[in-house]
């Protein structure tokens, strides 16, 4: 019923200031389909996709970013760049970190935080290990590269 009545007011719109215009017409003369498919229908470009905006920050992008060579070498670059805080051993500190971060669309680290964490010494070694970390792949939406916001636990244990 909804679709039938926007045909109608479609083609009432289409037709009937044309009508008026010409003066050939009253608004008691014009005759309404009484199918609405048989009214001609206005073409209205759509765009098949979303256009992509460089300043937006996306969260849940059709492809999400990866570490260059995947999760096996996040884990080697963690385990080969990670100095436990010296800090950090004698105080017997463990536990995990949350970084926060933005990937640009170059894949580079941007705007790195730490929301939560065992203490300073350990965030700021995970801070460290973000900061330093080489390009990902970075995330697409609309088959382009985008801004993507991110969050990685790093572990510290003994």
């Amino acid at each position: 019923m909804l679709t039938s009545l926007r045909t109608i007011a479609l083609f009432a719109t289409m037709w009937i200031p044309a009508a008026a215009a010409s003066g050939q017409a009253s608004a008691q003369s014009i005759e309404m389909p009484s199918d609405p498919s048989d009214a001609p229908m206005a073409s209205v470009p759509v765009p098949a996709r979303p256009a992509t905006n460089a300043d937006s920050v996306y969260v849940n992008p059709e492809v999400l970013p990866q570490f260059t060579g995947g999760n096996k070498a996040f884990a080697e670059y963690l385990r080969k760049s990670m100095r436990y805080p010296t800090q950090g051993q004698q105080s017997r500190t463990s536990g995990r970190v949350l970084v926060n971060f933005t990937l640009s669309a170059e894949g580079k680290v941007q705007d790195a935080h730490v929301v939560s964490g065992p203490g300073k010494a350990l965030n700021d070694e995970a801070l460290r290990l973000v900061w330093l970390m080489p390009n990902w792949v970075p995330a697409r939406a609309n088959g382009e590269p985008v801004r993507v916001a991110c969050t990685i636990p790093i572990t510290f244990g003994r």
